[in-house]
């Protein structure tokens, strides 16, 4: 009986370390919001780029994508290649919340250096 219970007590304290271990390496990913308002949006720290299908600009404080056409692959990696945001949007003009760095920005098969000052 004894035994049982350090059984059971030992599994659940394995369980608490584990979901405890995965919650701290969980990634938290950043929300794409979208902008309805343009007056809203932050004023460009860069000139806008005017890319292939799309635009972009950067502040200090993320990245604004206007897309004219609907269906827009999007991937957003680290500079080390680690993949932070990944969808796809439709027309319209979006906001990511990044912060400061440097970011590749990948919009439907092509790959575009971004710079958050």
């Amino acid at each position: 009986m004894r035994q049982s219970i350090y059984l059971i007590v030992f599994l659940f304290s394995v369980q608490c370390w584990y979901a405890d271990l995965y919650a701290q390496n969980e990634q938290v990913r950043p929300a794409v919001i979208r902008i309805d308002n343009p007056a809203k949006a932050e004023e460009p720290a860069t000139p806008i780029i005017v890319a292939d299908g799309f635009s972009y600009y950067t502040t200090q404080n993320g990245i604004y994508l206007i897309f004219p056409k609907t269906n827009n692959n999007v991937k957003l990696m680290a500079l080390t290649g680690q993949l932070i945001w990944s969808g796809e949007l439709v027309s319209g003009r979006f906001y990511i919340p990044t912060g400061r760095g440097i970011y590749f920005l990948r919009v439907n098969n092509k790959s575009y250096k971004v710079s958050c000052k």
